[in-house]
C-alpha cells in the first residue's frame, strides 16, 4: 500500500504565504513601501547647467538633493552619495553617426560603498529608472510646450533622436519636467541655453 505523504495544515499554509509575502516586501523596501514616485524638483532660476563632455559634448543638470528633495517623497538613499541628473546634448562625437538626445539618469554612487549599498543601488535604478514616460518642456507660466517620449536604456532614461523642433522646445523652457509612474523631476533651465550656445563645436544633427 503507497505511503500517504502527510498534508500541511491550512494554518500553516497560510502562515508560509504570509512569510513568503513580508519576505518580498523587505527585500525592496523603497519600492514596495511607497508608490508615490521619486520626487526632486530644483525650480530656482539660477539653477545651474554645466557644459557635459560625455558622448559628443551637450549640457548636463546635477539636482542637489538638499534643495530639491521633497518632504514625504521616497527615500534617494539608494543612490549611494549620486544624485539625479538630467543631460542634453550629442548621442556621439562623430558627426555622421550623432544625433540631439535628452537623457534623464544618475551620477555614479559615491566611492568606498559596501557590497550591500552597490546591491541596493542595482535594484532602485532598474526600479525607478525601468519604466517609460515623458519628457516635458514648459513655458514660463508652466504650461506644456510639448511631450516627447523616454525610453529605459542602459539605466537611464533617453528619449530617440530629437527633431529640430524638440530641440528648440527644450532651448526656449522655463522648465524641464521628467516624468514616469516612478519618478517626477524638474529643472529650471535659465542656463541651458548660454550652455548649448557657447559650444559652437557640438556635432549633433537633427533627424
Amino acid at each position: 500500500m503507497p505511503r500517504k505523504t502527510p498534508s500541511m495544515p491550512i494554518g500553516a499554509n497560510s502562515l508560509l504565504a504570509t512569510m513568503v509575502a513580508l519576505q518580498m516586501l523587505v527585500a525592496l523596501p523603497a519600492m514596495a513601501a511607497s508608490p508615490a514616485p521619486l520626487r526632486a524638483v530644483d525650480r530656482n532660476p539660477r539653477a545651474n547647467w554645466i557644459e557635459a563632455f560625455d558622448w559628443g559634448g551637450g549640457a548636463r543638470f546635477v539636482f542637489d538633493l538638499k534643495q530639491s528633495q521633497e518632504a514625504g517623497a521616497p527615500s534617494l538613499n539608494f543612490l549611494a552619495g549620486g544624485a539625479p541628473e538630467f543631460s542634453f546634448g550629442c548621442a556621439d562625437q562623430d558627426p555622421t553617426k550623432s544625433y540631439w538626445r535628452f537623457r534623464v539618469g544618475a551620477t555614479p554612487p559615491g566611492s568606498g560603498i559596501t557590497s550591500r549599498d552597490e546591491i541596493a543601488h542595482e535594484k532602485g535604478m532598474k526600479y525607478y529608472f525601468g519604466a517609460p514616460g515623458m519628457l516635458v518642456p514648459l513655458d514660463e507660466v508652466d504650461k506644456e510646450i510639448r511631450r516627447t517620449p523616454l525610453t529605459p536604456r542602459n539605466g537611464s532614461l533617453e528619449t530617440a533622436a530629437l527633431t529640430q523642433d524638440d530641440v528648440q522646445a527644450i532651448l526656449n523652457a522655463s522648465a524641464i519636467r521628467a516624468e514616469t509612474p516612478r519618478i517626477f523631476f524638474e529643472s529650471a533651465t535659465s542656463a541651458l541655453k548660454a550652455t548649448i550656445d557657447g559650444n559652437s563645436k557640438l556635432p549633433c544633427a537633427t533627424r
